[in-house]
């Protein structure tokens, strides 16, 4: 012995709760995206999005169905029969033959057992306040959540995309918001990152005005680019270039990694 009595070391109770806090949250953060694969597409159709669209195919495999939500439509000038013809053509090609469209009845009645016979969620483009409001009030945004979270494969396109970023202001340029939307939160599963879908260069100096007004981070995706999101990675799927708006839009090419 040497004459020193030792003592368990305590520490400050104060810093020994925020570090936990701290743990919690990182153990919370990596929980929350440790399975999940997001195929985000700028707006386009055909041969704009077709390697994101068969990379999304190869991820769902056909064993289960594909669940489709067009709900954002403007119904007036695409009726809903007109989407599941769409989708059927597009994605019958890629070996995708069992689709299921779900309208606003569906949504607001399913149970979240239902949505295990899915093999993957496709939700297409229109107006994306309308989306983001009805999903929320229904209770079907919730279980979106969770079965992304759940590593079920989910195609956004367009105002699909979008609800899948940190917030929804980008689609302020774009869309009415005629159902008086005040919560512009979203899902935040692209690691901080605003869509800016549709984009062309000559909108680069709106994108700054948002940017600055609304603190926004913003990715910038053309009618041919998409992005592919996982826990690992986010990655410009082409034929087109993904743009960061930092203090000029800074190009991402297609292969190439947006970090974060």
């Amino acid at each position: 012995m040497n004459g020193f009595s030792r003592k368990p070391f305590t520490g400050n109770k104060t810093l020994r709760a925020s570090a936990r806090r701290s743990l919690e949250t990182l153990i919370n953060y990596k929980m929350y995206f440790s399975c999940m694969r997001l195929f985000l597409s700028g707006g386009g159709s055909g041969k704009d999005s077709i390697k994101l669209e068969r990379k999304f195919a190869s991820a769902i495999g056909n064993t289960k169905p594909l669940l489709y939500i067009p709900i954002a439509i403007d119904t007036k000038k695409h009726p809903y029969s007109e989407c599941y013809k769409w989708i059927s053509g597009t994605f019958n090609p890629l070996g995708i033959n069992k689709i299921e469209m779900w309208i606003e009845k569906e949504l607001k009645a399913n149970t979240e057992a239902e949505l295990k016979k899915f093999g993957g969620v496709y939700i297409g483009g229109g107006n994306t306040f309308y989306l983001l409001n009805y999903l929320r009030e229904s209770g079907f945004l919730l279980r979106l959540e969770k079965l992304i979270r759940n590593n079920v494969p989910f195609f956004g396109g367009s105002a699909g995309a979008i609800i899948c970023a940190k917030t929804i202001i980008p689609a302020l340029a774009a869309d009415p918001n005629e159902v008086g939307l005040k919560n512009f939160d979203a899902m935040d599963f692209v690691r901080g990152y605003d869509l800016w879908c549709h984009y062309e260069p000559k909108m680069n100096e709106e994108i700054q005005k948002y940017k600055k007004k609304y603190g926004l981070k913003i990715a910038a995706l053309p009618e041919n680019t998409g992005l592919y999101v996982t826990d690992k990675v986010i990655e410009v799927i082409g034929p087109g270039s993904a743009y960061l708006a930092d203090d000029k839009m800074k190009e991402v090419r297609p292969k190439q990694k947006i970090k974060f």
